[in-house]
């Protein structure tokens, strides 16, 4: 069975848009979809709709996309933040509009190929994996990213960003079935120079450290095939930074192509 594992990266996460199209011009069928944080809502969308024409709809979201669609700062918000009174700097209602005005299903198991979404139990620390159930719920926990959205509770449990026990969800891909999986990377951030990084991008760059280092210890753990596309670099200067969207999602239905092309012989054997 074929999966398309998606990483998680916020506004870096629009490269695999490209990654998903020049999949699917190839014909290369997954039979599972699986994601983390912002790759989530990318598996999500492309399940429910695993055509040109949705991945059109797809592309055409995150080209729409500003920070404030995602994450619109307010003095009360930080206020509260500052006072413990939010599990966030910012509110996730904006997020949830989106999910909900842009993903034509309610549930999970609406999707035309299986789409799971990965979580973190902010407890344990565990992935958890989201099969069924509510869609718009499961997506906003796998894209609680610590400190700038607050945890979703489902279940009994509090929730926050699938990225921090699975950003590349591999294993878990093998544990729904999967022999072969596609690993669809977020884009990586160019760092701006050390006199400008703020301190979202300073969180973001320290938590990608340790988030890449699992990533490998999980892809070497796989049992069968891994296949990573080719990682696009981005001048977004955060995660919420959208600016760069047009041309990772350009870049990396080049860079795909131009893989597939290479790597057709070694995918066949």
């Amino acid at each position: 069975m074929i999966a398309f594992a998606l990483q998680g990266g916020g506004s870096l996460s629009a490269s695999e848009v490209g990654m998903l199209r020049a999949l699917t011009e190839s014909g290369i069928v997954p039979g599972l979809v699986i994601g983390s944080s912002a790759g989530a809502l990318n598996a999500v969308a492309f399940a429910a709709n695993p055509t040109a024409a949705g991945i059109d709809q797809l592309e055409a979201m995150w080209q729409s996309l500003k920070r404030r669609s995602v994450a619109p700062l307010s003095a009360r918000a930080l206020l509260a933040a500052a006072a413990g009174r939010s599990g966030g700097l910012v509110s996730n209602a904006p997020l949830r509009h989106l999910i909900q005005t842009r993903l034509p299903l309610r549930t999970l198991t609406e999707t035309a190929i299986p789409a799971h979404v990965v979580a973190t139990d902010l407890e344990t620390g565990e992935p958890v994996v989201f099969s069924v159930g509510d869609a718009v719920s499961a997506l906003l926990a796998s894209s609680a990213f610590p400190g700038l959205y607050p945890p979703v509770t489902i279940g009994g449990r509090q929730l926050i960003d699938g990225g921090v026990a699975a950003d590349v969800p591999v294993l878990q891909a093998e544990a729904l079935g999967a022999t072969i999986t596609y690993v669809l990377p977020a884009a990586i951030g160019e760092a701006p120079q050390p006199e400008t990084w703020s301190p979202l991008f300073l969180a973001y760059r320290a938590l990608g450290q340790i988030l890449e280092g699992i990533g490998r210890r999980d892809a070497a753990a796989a049992r069968g095939k891994v296949l990573t596309l080719p990682t696009i670099a981005s001048h977004a200067a955060s995660p919420v930074d959208f600016r760069d969207t047009p041309r990772l999602i350009a870049a990396a239905y080049d860079a795909t192509t131009q893989w597939l092309a290479a790597q057709t012989p070694a995918i066949a054997a």
